[in-house]
Protein backbone atom coordinates (compact mmCIF):
# COMPACT_ATOMS: atom_id res chain seq x y z
CA UNK A 1 0.00 0.00 0.00
CA UNK A 2 2.85 2.84 0.73
CA UNK A 3 4.82 1.59 -2.94
CA UNK A 4 1.10 2.32 -4.26
CA UNK A 5 0.61 5.82 -2.04
CA UNK A 6 4.32 7.08 -3.40
CA UNK A 7 3.62 6.47 -7.22
CA UNK A 8 0.02 8.42 -6.64
CA UNK A 9 1.64 10.96 -5.45
CA UNK A 10 4.94 11.01 -7.84
CA UNK A 11 2.17 11.41 -10.26
CA UNK A 12 0.46 14.24 -8.63
CA UNK A 13 4.05 16.11 -8.86
CA UNK A 14 4.77 15.35 -12.38
CA UNK A 15 1.48 16.95 -13.56
CA UNK A 16 1.84 19.74 -11.43
CA UNK A 17 5.23 20.23 -12.92
CA UNK A 18 3.17 20.23 -16.47
CA UNK A 19 0.87 22.19 -15.61
CA UNK A 20 3.64 24.87 -14.48
CA UNK A 21 5.78 24.88 -17.23
CA UNK A 22 2.48 24.60 -19.89
CA UNK A 23 1.53 28.14 -17.53
CA UNK A 24 4.97 29.61 -17.90
CA UNK A 25 4.82 29.02 -21.46
CA UNK A 26 1.58 31.06 -21.99
CA UNK A 27 3.01 34.03 -19.68
CA UNK A 28 5.23 33.78 -21.93
CA UNK A 29 3.87 34.01 -25.46
CA UNK A 30 1.31 36.33 -24.35
CA UNK A 31 4.53 39.03 -23.65
CA UNK A 32 5.87 38.09 -26.83
CA UNK A 33 2.84 38.82 -28.92
CA UNK A 34 2.76 42.26 -27.12
CA UNK A 35 6.31 42.75 -28.38
CA UNK A 36 5.68 42.06 -31.67
CA UNK A 37 2.76 44.06 -32.07
CA UNK A 38 5.06 46.97 -30.98
CA UNK A 39 6.74 46.42 -34.30
CA UNK A 40 3.79 46.22 -37.08
CA UNK A 41 4.85 48.90 -38.77
CA UNK A 42 8.05 47.15 -40.06
CA UNK A 43 6.08 44.21 -42.35
CA UNK A 44 4.59 46.22 -45.32
CA UNK A 45 0.42 45.46 -45.56
CA UNK A 46 1.01 43.78 -48.62
CA UNK A 47 4.56 42.21 -50.34
CA UNK A 48 5.70 43.78 -53.45
CA UNK A 49 6.02 41.49 -56.35
CA UNK A 50 9.41 41.60 -57.73
CA UNK A 51 10.22 40.35 -60.98
CA UNK A 52 13.66 39.61 -62.25
CA UNK A 53 15.18 41.01 -65.67
CA UNK A 54 15.02 38.32 -68.52
CA UNK A 55 18.18 36.61 -68.37
CA UNK A 56 19.99 36.66 -71.94
CA UNK A 57 19.34 33.97 -74.50
CA UNK A 58 21.61 31.08 -74.34
CA UNK A 59 21.03 29.41 -77.54
CA UNK A 60 22.77 29.39 -80.86
CA UNK A 61 19.51 30.83 -82.15
CA UNK A 62 19.01 34.41 -82.84
CA UNK A 63 17.83 36.37 -79.92
CA UNK A 64 14.10 37.63 -80.13
CA UNK A 65 13.41 40.99 -79.76
CA UNK A 66 10.84 42.17 -77.71
CA UNK A 67 8.14 44.05 -79.22
CA UNK A 68 5.94 46.75 -77.99
CA UNK A 69 2.31 45.26 -77.39
CA UNK A 70 -0.16 46.42 -80.56
CA UNK A 71 -2.95 48.02 -79.25
CA UNK A 72 -5.05 45.48 -81.44
CA UNK A 73 -5.45 42.01 -81.54
CA UNK A 74 -6.30 38.78 -79.35
CA UNK A 75 -4.02 38.06 -76.06
CA UNK A 76 -2.21 34.98 -75.45
CA UNK A 77 -1.70 34.62 -72.20
CA UNK A 78 0.47 31.70 -69.77
CA UNK A 79 -2.39 29.59 -68.82
CA UNK A 80 -0.03 28.76 -65.61
CA UNK A 81 3.27 29.97 -64.77
CA UNK A 82 6.39 27.98 -65.85
CA UNK A 83 9.72 29.31 -68.22
CA UNK A 84 9.47 29.81 -71.58
CA UNK A 85 11.06 27.07 -73.26
CA UNK A 86 11.79 27.73 -76.57
CA UNK A 87 9.74 30.38 -79.54
CA UNK A 88 8.44 28.51 -82.55
CA UNK A 89 7.05 31.50 -84.49
CA UNK A 90 8.94 34.98 -85.25
CA UNK A 91 7.18 38.41 -84.92
CA UNK A 92 5.29 39.27 -87.74
CA UNK A 93 4.92 35.92 -89.21
CA UNK A 94 1.11 34.28 -90.25
CA UNK A 95 -0.65 31.97 -88.41
CA UNK A 96 -3.36 29.90 -88.04
CA UNK A 97 -5.65 29.07 -85.49
CA UNK A 98 -4.13 26.87 -83.13
CA UNK A 99 -0.51 27.17 -84.88
CA UNK A 100 2.00 26.44 -82.08
CA UNK A 101 3.49 29.93 -81.28
CA UNK A 102 5.68 28.97 -78.46
CA UNK A 103 6.66 26.03 -75.90
CA UNK A 104 6.73 26.69 -71.62
CA UNK A 105 8.40 24.47 -69.45
CA UNK A 106 5.68 23.71 -66.78
CA UNK A 107 7.26 21.59 -64.02
CA UNK A 108 9.65 19.73 -66.57
CA UNK A 109 7.04 19.04 -68.87
CA UNK A 110 6.92 20.79 -72.37
CA UNK A 111 3.28 22.85 -72.80
CA UNK A 112 2.83 24.31 -76.15
CA UNK A 113 1.02 27.61 -76.43
CA UNK A 114 -1.05 27.76 -79.59
CA UNK A 115 -2.66 30.83 -81.19
CA UNK A 116 -6.40 31.47 -80.47
CA UNK A 117 -6.53 32.62 -83.99
CA UNK A 118 -5.80 33.25 -87.46
CA UNK A 119 -3.30 36.61 -88.07
CA UNK A 120 0.36 38.23 -87.27
CA UNK A 121 2.09 36.87 -84.23
CA UNK A 122 4.22 39.50 -82.02
CA UNK A 123 6.12 37.69 -79.62
CA UNK A 124 6.40 39.60 -76.62
CA UNK A 125 8.87 37.23 -74.40
CA UNK A 126 12.08 35.82 -74.77
CA UNK A 127 13.70 32.19 -74.24
CA UNK A 128 14.42 31.31 -70.97
CA UNK A 129 12.20 34.08 -69.39
CA UNK A 130 10.00 32.91 -66.16
CA UNK A 131 6.23 34.09 -66.59
CA UNK A 132 3.84 33.95 -64.18
CA UNK A 133 -0.29 32.62 -64.86
CA UNK A 134 -2.12 35.73 -67.22
CA UNK A 135 1.38 37.21 -68.11
CA UNK A 136 1.28 38.49 -71.80
CA UNK A 137 3.12 35.69 -74.19
CA UNK A 138 1.72 37.44 -77.30
CA UNK A 139 -0.46 38.99 -79.27
CA UNK A 140 -2.42 37.78 -82.51
CA UNK A 141 -3.56 40.27 -84.98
Amino acid sequence: MAIMGQGIVLMIAGMGIVYVFLYIMIIVCEKASKLVSKFDYLVPDEPKKVRKAPAPAASASAPVAKVAAPSEGTQVTAPVPGMVLRITAQNGQEVAKDDEILVMDVMKMETPITAPCAGKVSILVAQTDKVATGDVLAVVG
